[in-house]
């Protein structure tokens, strides 16, 4: 098969040496890590084992560097940003921070990832109710999320996109439905970070969560997390050690002064290696353009979701482009037995409540979509002749 890569794809996927081997399809689950964040994590590790040992102010010039290249692709402000060591730390922030009342309520998609759910479930012995937002194979609208909302509605967080149907929310409409009540919008956006542009200003949200070693292709444990002036004022923060300006002459003086900005949240020493990957994983999206990689991720699952449903693979979620993510999900009875059928051949997807899912991104090629196709359509008996790629 013929392979007619643009040399701007063509170089990104020297960035990513898995590529020579394996048609990696799995970044809902764990990115890869591209060379230009191995090489920086070398360097870190390296200097804290053969010196500088003690590098940090190399390092807090890298930290509030990334800050900023995160506001830069979240359409925010550096002063709006904290780091988190999970998805599910940063959303317990949200869960303790706020005064919550008994009879309280928070409203959740009933498909959401657990990370999502479980900080919230825990307020229960707190008295706050949770109410769920119906769904439909993981997809849901506007008038499903106000027909769910009470006045003691306090909160809506849900994912801006769906880890299993990829359904991406339109949080522009969701947070105006919210706000119109007086009601917080919270987003668990790491399964769009990445892959889809945001503008946190731009849609309202009110506080965001994501891990960085899924589409943003960083290393685990570290999340960055964005906080809306107006929910800072009333989001109590816990106190630790960074909760504020360190004052090395006077330690023992314990005044508790928080910073006035988002790092109010950051507690103690954060995962500086992560951090420091973090920082080499968004100079090169950065550098390869938000916008072209979102085209890229939605041409490649539009190309991948119409050759399964040809194959005549049952989609779980809509194929309603307004609502498209780099996520596709298929149902199939024998959805384990395919995916080790892949795995033989060097595709490497994922299996999730009983279905097969795909999650290509920008790097990707349309001919490793085809081959995958192919494959699929080996396993399913139905091999047809695929397009040339491009």
């Amino acid at each position: 098969m013929m392979s007619t890569q643009s040399p701007k794809l063509a170089a990104l996927r020297r960035l990513f040496p898995h590529t020579q081997a394996q048609i990696y399809l799995n970044h809902a689950a764990t990115g890869p890590l591209s060379r230009p964040v191995v090489r920086a994590v070398q360097r870190y590790l390296w200097q804290r084992h053969q010196g500088p040992i003690d590098n940090y102010a190399e390092l807090e010039a890298i930290v509030q560097e990334t800050r900023r290249l995160v506001a830069q692709l979240l359409g925010t402000s550096p002063d709006r940003i904290a780091f988190a060591p999970s998805t599910s730390a940063a959303l317990g922030l949200l869960a303790q921070g706020l005064d919550w009342k008994p009879g309280d309520r928070i409203a959740i998609p009933a498909c959401e990832f657990p990370a999502n759910v479980f900080p919230f479930l825990n307020l229960q012995r707190k008295g706050v109710v949770v109410d769920f937002i119906p769904h439909r194979n993981g997809t849901f609208t506007v008038e499903d999320v106000a027909r769910v909302l009470t006045p003691r509605t306090r909160l809506v967080t849900l994912s801006w996109v769906q880890f299993l149907s990829g359904f991406c929310a339109d949080l522009s409409a969701i947070a105006a439905l919210c706000h119109e009540r007086g009601i917080w919008l919270s987003v668990d956006a790491i399964q769009g970070l990445g892959a889809l542009p945001l503008n946190v200003e731009v849609s309202g949200v009110d506080f965001l969560a994501s891990g960085t070693h899924k589409w943003l292709m960083g290393l685990q444990g570290l999340a960055l997390c964005y906080v809306r002036p107006e929910l800072q004022a009333v989001l109590h923060p816990p106190a630790g050690w960074l909760h504020g300006p360190v004052d090395w002459e006077h330690l023992t003086d314990y005044r508790l002064i928080f910073y006035p900005d988002a790092r109010r949240y950051e507690t103690g020493t954060l995962n500086q290696t992560a951090l420091v990957a973090l920082h080499a994983a968004l100079r090169l999206h950065l550098a390869a353009g938000p916008a072209w990689c979102a085209r890229r991720v939605l041409a490649l699952q539009q190309r991948l979701g119409e050759g399964l449903e040809q194959l005549g693979l049952t989609r779980y979620g809509s194929a309603d482009p307004a609502h498209a993510s780099g996520i596709i999900s298929v149902q199939h009875p024998q959805a384990q037995a395919l995916a080790l059928a892949l795995q033989r051949r060097h595709i490497v997807v994922s299996v999730r409540n009983g279905m097969l899912r795909f999650s290509p991104t920008y790097y990707n090629s349309m001919q490793e979509i085809d081959l995958t196709l192919e494959a699929v359509a080996d396993f399913l008996g139905k091999r047809k002749r695929s397009r040339n790629a491009k």
